[in-house]
């Protein structure tokens, strides 16, 4: 688990990960593939809920991320990449052939990086410096492993909170709260370490240039949505994902609570006040 991309879920399973919500196994591969593109503390799973419990759009999870995989790769004999798409295709394609996946940039690098170590080469270059054919190879991954995709690219305009969020995360251990699903008492406290906050919002750009240049090597346009727009018009967002993905539902109430608190605020003050004092701003 790293700071910069967050990995882990809680201690108790998060219920969207167990057999219970499998779909009937399928032979057939998926008809289509809903890829959301995203970073953590983005809104991920309030907006992958919305689509899971809309119905016939799949259960966009983690499933290639170093916090959930170890779990699915147990319960379905996975251990290695080719396995488990397999599985994710058998358990978790609807039956009206849609799967859903979850894809931060780290697990598209690292899926491509299992099934062509040669890549591992430009794993960590910019993506200002990354080359066409860097692109092309990992979109070549990208539509074998998820057939004939579609994107929903969602990201977070205030970076320091995302931040602040990922740090809160991490340290305390708790990454959702939904209540009656998940919410245990934190491991520990928050620490505040301007470096690390800023080492996080630089991943942050880093990771969605990345998904950008990706999404132009593919000839793609996906639904873009703000982390802001998701939680200031929730029921407006939503519909507008559903509609564009060929849904008519109502979105439901999302059953996520806020996590924000006047703690992680704290921080982000705090980080703004010295952030003012190194740039020679006044003290307030």
């Amino acid at each position: 688990m790293s700071d910069s991309d967050p990995a882990g879920p809680a201690a108790r399973p998060y219920d969207l990960t167990t057999a219970a919500h499998d779909y009937p196994a399928r032979d057939d591969a998926p008809t289509r593939t809903i890829l959301l593109c995203t970073h953590p503390r983005s809104g991920s799973t309030l907006l992958g809920e919305a689509l899971y419990f809309a119905g016939g759009l799949g259960c966009p999870l983690e499933y290639f991320h170093a916090g959930f995989r170890p779990s699915f790769a147990r319960r379905w004999d996975a251990p290695d990449i080719g396995r488990l798409s397999a599985a994710v295709r058998r358990h978790r394609t609807e039956p009206n052939g849609t799967m859903a996946v979850k894809l931060f940039w780290r697990d598209i690098e690292e899926i491509a990086r299992e099934s062509d170590p040669a890549l591992a080469d430009l794993a960590n270059v910019p993506p200002g410096d990354a080359p066409a054919d860097y692109y092309r190879a990992l979109a070549e991954h990208v539509e074998r492993l998820f057939p004939n995709p579609v994107f929903v690219h969602l990201w977070r305009e205030d970076r320091l909170r995302q931040a602040i969020s990922a740090v809160v995360a991490v340290d305390t251990g708790r990454w959702r709260l939904i209540p009656g699903v998940e919410g245990q008492a934190p491991i520990g406290m928050p620490e505040f370490d301007v470096e690390r906050i800023e080492r996080i919002m630089s991943y942050s750009d880093y990771c969605h240039g990345h998904f950008r240049n990706l999404f132009a090597a593919m000839g793609v346009t996906p639904y873009p949505i703000s982390y802001e727009a998701l939680t200031t018009d929730y029921t407006a967002s939503v519909a507008g994902v559903l509609a564009w993905l060929g849904s008519t539902a109502e979105p439901m109430a999302p059953r996520m609570q806020r996590q924000a608190d006047l703690e992680s605020e704290a921080l982000v003050l705090r980080y703004l006040r010295e952030h003012a004092l190194s740039a020679g701003g006044p003290a307030r």
